[in-house]
């Protein structure tokens, strides 16, 4: 069984999560990891990790969580996914944060895409972003919506597939 355990502040990497699992064939299990128990790892086969990028940086308490679940996730088949809305740069998340111990035992990464949903940003959010967007544009000239997606589809079935692979060869 494949479990896809994510952490989401504003729905964009559930958003995914789902879509992930809509995408594979293999009985899914979709876990906000907020309340995943550690239980609920050892059930899983493979595991995918959905680690959104706030300010720049990977989200802390995911990082925690894969480097002091790195024993148990190494005897699994584990990949992950990585959300930003500058996706082409997840590498630079992850080895930022991970070492090569860490990242050389998972399957697959990727970096997917992210979104901006506007509204449910906090006011200190609203003020990073602008800030962010001045040093470096994020947000297409002429953007007044609540909403910006620049998730990569076809990177996503692709990631699919590669999991549904992985979960075959067990």
């Amino acid at each position: 069984m494949i479990g896809v355990i994510y952490k989401s502040k504003h729905g964009a990497t559930k958003k995914i999560a789902h879509i992930i699992a809509m995408h594979v064939k293999s009985p899914v299990q979709v876990i906000d990891y907020q309340t995943l128990s550690h239980d609920d790892l050892k059930q899983f086969d493979t595991i995918v990790l959905g680690i959104p990028v706030y300010y720049g940086k990977l989200d802390e308490e995911m990082v925690h969580f894969v480097r002091n679940n790195q024993e148990l996730l190494s005897q699994k088949h584990y990949s992950i996914f990585v959300m930003a809305l500058f996706y082409s740069e997840f590498m630079r998340y992850l080895t930022d944060v991970f070492d090569y111990e860490i990242l050389k035992n998972t399957k697959t990464l990727a970096g997917l895409g992210g979104a901006l949903y506007y509204p449910d940003l906090s006011i200190s959010e609203k003020m990073v972003l602008t800030v962010m967007n001045k040093r470096r544009p994020l947000l297409p000239k002429g953007f007044h919506g609540d909403i910006y997606e620049n998730f990569n589809n076809e990177e996503i079935a692709l990631f699919a597939k590669k999991i549904e692979a992985i979960e075959r060869a067990n």
